[in-house]
């Protein structure tokens, strides 16, 4: 809360804590400066200040006393803020950050970790650094969220978007959590859909959020070009807004009352990104953790994007380890895997093929698998076995199910 500065004859005239304005004025102790002693006078106005100063800040925020600022820029795109509409709009979101402050110290600790990879995609594509806070508001900058609707990771990928800009979704290894990959995807996304609305960024993020083709037909029924103008379902007219939010506030933490900036926040790890590809059967990722020498929840920690208990198989993936790791990760392509409890043996049988005369094959269903899992154990696509199991694309197979793995 911004507070007008407080007058040293002012604070002369404060008692120095509740007691003391409750003493009778005989009682009280002579100021320093009825004893003409200027030093301690002054020493005891600063302990006094400072007082204050942890008294106001134990009261609740008034964010009223907060307000946009008088330019307001997305993309070096200035927004209308003199417009009644837009004006509301940016405020109803200005005020909803601001009245989840824990929210925002938890952007911008992560920010510090996260906000260098994006620079550097936006620097080597020349395109727009804003898009940073696109990705605080579709996943508070963490790797492992994932929507209703099944989008997932730092940019809130759907599959077949994810897919199209180079990104693995399957075979145990879900790019989308992957920051370097992720990012590199989402900013040539976003740098795709803008330059196919005339470069217009506000359209390019809403559409991002709502869909290029949804956006384009409220455009053509609407016959406006302009997004502030559109009439659109309320989460992509806010969608905007929201964005312009989290960069109002986190480009002027110490102006809306937050005593941090992102350098204060979670400090990237130096890490080593190690290309492999494996074979046959693949290590666990707790053997993986035991032969790399690191703790399993580091393994899982610094490489959120693997989706299996163990490794990929036949298949190129990126393993991510601790600095100073990197050549036992590499041993992992040339060296057989430890057997240990944790091992699974997938029981396989033979089985006629539905409706044909050649043999086929089943897999039943280990705690742990997925298909994806199981799709790469057996070199298949897990197109193939959702086809050939009747598996629908929002169905989870079960423990014990019975699965056609060869046709």
């Amino acid at each position: 809360m911004r507070i007008a500065p407080l007058t040293l004859a002012a604070l002369c005239l404060l008692p120095a804590t509740a007691a003391d304005a409750r003493k009778p004025a005989e009682t009280r102790k002579a100021a320093p400066a009825e004893a003409g002693d200027t030093e301690a006078r002054i020493q005891a106005l600063e302990s006094r200040i400072m007082h204050l100063e942890s008294e106001l800040a134990r009261r609740p925020l008034d964010i009223s006393s907060y307000h946009l600022p008088d330019t307001v820029e997305l993309c070096g795109q200035k927004i209308r803020t003199d417009d009644p509409d837009i004006r509301e709009r940016l405020e109803r979101e200005l005020y909803l950050v601001l009245g989840d402050r824990e929210q925002v110290v938890l952007w911008t600790k992560r920010a510090r970790r996260v906000f260098p990879a994006i620079e550097a995609e936006v620097a080597k594509a020349g395109t727009c650094a804003d898009v940073r806070y696109l990705a605080v508001i579709e996943s508070g900058l963490r790797a492992g969220v994932t929507s209703h609707a099944n989008a997932h990771g730092y940019w809130q990928f759907m599959s077949p978007t994810a897919r199209d800009y180079g990104l693995s979704v399957d075979g145990g290894w879900d790019e989308r959590a992957d920051l370097a990959a992720s990012t590199r995807a989402g900013v040539k996304y976003l740098a795709d859909l803008t330059r196919s609305f005339d470069g217009d960024w506000a359209l390019g993020m809403a559409a991002y959020n709502t869909g290029p083709g949804r956006l384009r037909n409220a455009m053509e029924a609407q016959g406006r070009k302009d997004f502030w103008r559109l009439d659109l379902i309320d989460e992509a007219e806010r969608y905007v807004p929201r964005v312009l939010a989290a960069k109002i506030v986190m480009s002027d933490l110490q102006g809306f009352g937050f005593d941090l900036e992102v350098a204060d926040g979670y400090a990237p790890e130096p890490v080593e990104r190690i290309t492999l590809r494996l074979g046959g059967r693949t290590p666990t990722l707790l053997e993986t953790a035991r032969q790399v020498g690191i703790d399993y929840r580091t393994l899982r920690r610094l490489n959120p994007g693997l989706t299996d208990s163990d490794l990929p198989s036949n298949r190129t993936f990126v393993l991510i380890v601790p600095e100073g790791k990197g050549d036992a990760a590499r041993q992992l392509a040339g060296r057989e895997p430890e057997r240990s409890t944790e091992t699974r043996t997938a029981r396989v049988e033979p089985v006629r093929a539905t409706g044909g005369s050649e043999k086929g094959r089943t897999h039943v269903v280990q705690k742990g698998d997925s298909l994806g899992s199981i799709a790469a154990r057996h070199k298949v696509s897990v197109d193939e076995l959702r086809k050939w199991n009747r598996i629908g694309r929002k169905e989870a197979i079960r423990q014990g199910q019975k699965l056609i793995v060869r046709r």
